[in-house]
């Protein structure tokens, strides 16, 4: 392989482990990141946002078995489309769309089929997929590379409580102002009941060099059987509206080979101080 394709070949793999880590890091970034999204809804499943004045908008991801709580005993196969929507400044409109499938078994392990483009020099636009298995009952997350056949593998940990807190109990969000919530009532949703929120954050003139205040809304629609969101807008006039919807859900046990590492998969660790980096036992 000569230099200058070596090069381009590190650039496009580099892009693809920055794309997996999206899924497995968004929550991270979130937190760390003011001001601060609107909370998940409660349930161990919830849509994560990354946003911050410096983005001056919101990228999310569906997350479905990354919280406290690991769903047991409700199986499913869903698929779930993301649809975003900007306009700009002289009226010029962009639409994007992908899909994910989700798959949970009854003991809680969760594997997601996420499809996306690469947009690399070497190769151009490229569609592609990024899988990540998440098993509790091994302890282990599981982002794989199906272009290359490998699986990066990393501890579940979960996070420490505060001080005071009882052993077990999720930490508590911190008050967050200008934020209002209020109850949608619920409504059916291929033929589940679910339960629906408003989130209105309030960014204050002149807090990110906005000359009026700004709103950004979410609204979110949660299976109270599943504990998963079925439909959810959030529309920000910094970066368009994003919607997600669950298209279709089946409830029949998945198949459990989805929740392992193929044999032919070479199983990574990454090294120390590397976020991928799981010490042996």
């Amino acid at each position: 392989m000569s230099l200058g394709k070596r090069a381009r070949f590190c650039v496009a793999s580099k892009v693809l482990l920055l794309a997996m880590l999206v899924v497995g890091l968004t929550a991270l970034v979130a937190a760390q990141n003011e001001p601060g999204p609107p909370p998940p809804p409660p349930g161990g499943a919830g849509m994560i946002f990354m946003q911050g004045p410096g983005m001056g908008g919101a990228f999310f991801h569906e997350e479905i078995g990354e919280g406290h709580q690991v769903v047991t005993g409700a199986p499913m196969t869903a698929i779930l489309t993301t649809d975003r929507d900007t306009t700009l400044s002289d009226g010029n409109t962009i639409h994007t769309e992908n899909q994910t499938t989700v798959y949970r078994d009854s003991e809680g392990r969760v594997r997601r089929e996420v499809q996306f483009e690469l947009n690399t020099p070497a190769t151009g636009a490229t569609k592609r997929t990024m899988i990540v298995i998440t098993d509790p009952v091994s302890g282990n997350r599981y982002m794989l590379n199906p272009q290359n056949k490998t699986a990066h593998q990393m501890p579940l940990r979960p996070p420490k409580p505060p001080a005071g807190a009882a052993e077990g109990e999720p930490p508590a969000r911190p008050a967050q102002d200008n934020v209002t919530t209020e109850s949608l009532g619920s409504k059916t949703i291929l033929g589940l009941q679910a339960t629906g929120t408003r989130v209105t954050r309030t960014i204050p003139a002149g807090q990110i060099g906005n000359a009026k205040p700004i709103q950004v809304v979410t609204e979110r629609w949660v299976s109270t059987d599943l504990q998963i969101p079925l439909s959810m807008t959030h529309s920000d006039p910094m970066m368009g509206t994003v919607t997600a919807t669950v298209t279709s859900v089946n409830r029949t046990e998945p198949n459990a080979s989805l929740f392992q590492v193929p044999s032919d998969y070479r199983i990574q660790s990454g090294k120390e101080g590397d976020v991928f980096y799981m010490p042996k036992p």
